[in-house]
Protein backbone atom coordinates (compact mmCIF):
# COMPACT_ATOMS: atom_id res chain seq x y z
CA UNK A 1 0.00 0.00 0.00
CA UNK A 2 1.35 3.37 -0.67
CA UNK A 3 -0.13 6.51 -0.27
CA UNK A 4 -0.44 8.71 -3.69
CA UNK A 5 -0.49 12.24 -2.61
CA UNK A 6 -2.89 14.64 0.33
CA UNK A 7 -6.70 13.94 -1.14
CA UNK A 8 -8.15 16.70 1.30
CA UNK A 9 -8.55 18.73 4.60
CA UNK A 10 -11.68 19.08 6.51
CA UNK A 11 -12.67 22.17 8.58
CA UNK A 12 -16.14 22.54 10.98
CA UNK A 13 -17.46 25.19 10.89
CA UNK A 14 -20.19 27.57 12.63
CA UNK A 15 -20.97 29.76 9.42
CA UNK A 16 -21.28 27.68 6.03
CA UNK A 17 -21.48 30.57 3.83
CA UNK A 18 -18.89 32.83 5.48
CA UNK A 19 -16.47 29.80 5.18
CA UNK A 20 -17.43 29.32 1.63
CA UNK A 21 -16.79 32.85 1.10
CA UNK A 22 -13.48 33.08 2.88
CA UNK A 23 -12.10 30.60 0.99
CA UNK A 24 -13.35 31.13 -2.01
CA UNK A 25 -11.95 35.21 -1.97
CA UNK A 26 -8.72 34.21 -0.24
CA UNK A 27 -7.76 30.85 -2.34
CA UNK A 28 -9.98 30.80 -5.44
CA UNK A 29 -11.74 27.62 -4.04
CA UNK A 30 -15.08 27.20 -5.49
CA UNK A 31 -17.59 24.50 -4.41
CA UNK A 32 -18.43 21.93 -6.64
CA UNK A 33 -20.20 18.39 -6.27
CA UNK A 34 -20.66 16.97 -2.38
CA UNK A 35 -22.40 13.59 -2.06
CA UNK A 36 -25.56 13.49 -0.28
CA UNK A 37 -24.44 13.75 3.47
CA UNK A 38 -26.72 13.77 6.48
CA UNK A 39 -25.05 16.83 7.60
CA UNK A 40 -24.81 20.19 5.85
CA UNK A 41 -21.37 21.30 4.29
CA UNK A 42 -19.66 22.21 1.13
CA UNK A 43 -16.42 20.65 -0.89
CA UNK A 44 -13.95 23.17 -2.25
CA UNK A 45 -13.11 22.68 -5.60
CA UNK A 46 -9.30 24.95 -6.86
CA UNK A 47 -9.50 25.97 -10.75
CA UNK A 48 -9.46 23.74 -13.12
CA UNK A 49 -9.23 20.75 -11.24
CA UNK A 50 -12.00 17.45 -11.07
CA UNK A 51 -11.16 17.10 -7.06
CA UNK A 52 -11.84 19.10 -4.00
CA UNK A 53 -9.10 19.93 -1.79
CA UNK A 54 -11.08 21.18 0.90
CA UNK A 55 -14.17 19.91 2.90
CA UNK A 56 -15.89 21.98 5.24
CA UNK A 57 -18.45 20.58 7.79
CA UNK A 58 -22.20 22.62 9.03
CA UNK A 59 -21.56 22.22 12.90
CA UNK A 60 -22.76 24.97 15.43
CA UNK A 61 -20.01 23.04 17.74
CA UNK A 62 -17.04 20.37 17.13
CA UNK A 63 -17.72 17.20 18.36
CA UNK A 64 -15.16 15.98 16.28
CA UNK A 65 -11.63 15.40 18.37
CA UNK A 66 -10.15 17.65 16.76
CA UNK A 67 -11.63 20.75 17.66
CA UNK A 68 -12.72 22.73 14.32
CA UNK A 69 -9.83 20.85 12.56
CA UNK A 70 -11.76 17.85 11.34
CA UNK A 71 -9.20 15.59 9.48
CA UNK A 72 -6.76 15.26 7.05
CA UNK A 73 -7.61 12.91 4.29
CA UNK A 74 -5.05 11.01 1.88
CA UNK A 75 -5.41 9.42 -1.59
CA UNK A 76 -3.67 6.09 -1.41
CA UNK A 77 -3.67 2.63 -3.54
CA UNK A 78 -4.11 -0.56 -2.43
CA UNK A 79 -7.30 -1.39 -0.24
CA UNK A 80 -6.98 -4.82 0.72
CA UNK A 81 -3.21 -4.19 1.81
CA UNK A 82 -4.71 -1.01 4.20
CA UNK A 83 -7.41 -2.79 5.66
CA UNK A 84 -4.58 -5.39 6.16
CA UNK A 85 -2.49 -2.65 8.48
CA UNK A 86 -5.75 -1.39 10.37
CA UNK A 87 -7.38 -4.20 11.29
CA UNK A 88 -3.90 -5.71 12.62
CA UNK A 89 -3.94 -2.46 14.60
CA UNK A 90 -6.96 -3.82 17.11
CA UNK A 91 -8.26 0.22 17.25
CA UNK A 92 -11.47 1.72 15.65
CA UNK A 93 -11.56 2.28 12.42
CA UNK A 94 -14.50 2.61 9.74
CA UNK A 95 -14.72 1.79 6.08
CA UNK A 96 -17.58 2.41 3.92
CA UNK A 97 -18.04 3.56 -0.17
CA UNK A 98 -18.78 7.27 -0.77
CA UNK A 99 -22.10 7.14 -2.29
CA UNK A 100 -22.20 8.64 -5.82
CA UNK A 101 -18.19 8.41 -6.41
CA UNK A 102 -15.82 5.35 -6.78
CA UNK A 103 -14.57 6.10 -4.05
CA UNK A 104 -14.09 3.66 -0.51
CA UNK A 105 -12.62 4.81 2.43
CA UNK A 106 -10.72 4.30 5.54
CA UNK A 107 -10.93 6.08 9.06
CA UNK A 108 -8.90 5.77 12.07
CA UNK A 109 -7.33 8.05 14.67
CA UNK A 110 -3.62 8.61 14.43
CA UNK A 111 -1.95 8.63 18.22
CA UNK A 112 -2.70 12.36 18.60
CA UNK A 113 -6.33 11.68 18.14
CA UNK A 114 -6.14 13.54 14.91
CA UNK A 115 -8.85 11.92 12.09
CA UNK A 116 -7.15 9.75 9.17
CA UNK A 117 -8.82 9.24 6.08
CA UNK A 118 -7.50 7.48 3.07
CA UNK A 119 -9.46 7.29 -0.33
CA UNK A 120 -9.05 4.68 -2.10
CA UNK A 121 -10.26 5.20 -5.97
CA UNK A 122 -11.57 2.17 -8.25
CA UNK A 123 -11.14 0.03 -5.59
CA UNK A 124 -14.28 -2.24 -4.19
CA UNK A 125 -14.92 -3.15 -1.19
CA UNK A 126 -15.88 -6.52 0.10
CA UNK A 127 -19.62 -5.73 1.53
CA UNK A 128 -18.08 -8.55 4.44
CA UNK A 129 -15.77 -5.66 5.18
CA UNK A 130 -17.50 -2.87 5.60
CA UNK A 131 -18.07 -0.72 9.05
CA UNK A 132 -20.05 2.68 9.05
CA UNK A 133 -18.21 6.13 9.73
CA UNK A 134 -20.63 9.12 10.32
CA UNK A 135 -20.34 10.67 6.81
CA UNK A 136 -20.25 7.64 4.42
CA UNK A 137 -23.90 8.61 3.28
CA UNK A 138 -24.52 4.65 3.43
CA UNK A 139 -27.42 4.16 6.29
CA UNK A 140 -26.98 1.50 9.08
CA UNK A 141 -29.14 -1.53 9.80
CA UNK A 142 -30.00 -3.14 12.64
CA UNK A 143 -29.95 -6.73 11.61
Amino acid sequence: MHIVRLDHATINTADLTASVAFYGQYLGLKPGYRPPFDIGGAWLYPEDESYPILHLIARTESKARGGMFDHVAFRGKDLKGYLAKVKSSGDWYTVSPVLGTNLVQVQHYDPNQVLIEVNFENEPLDPAEMRLGEFSGVKATKP
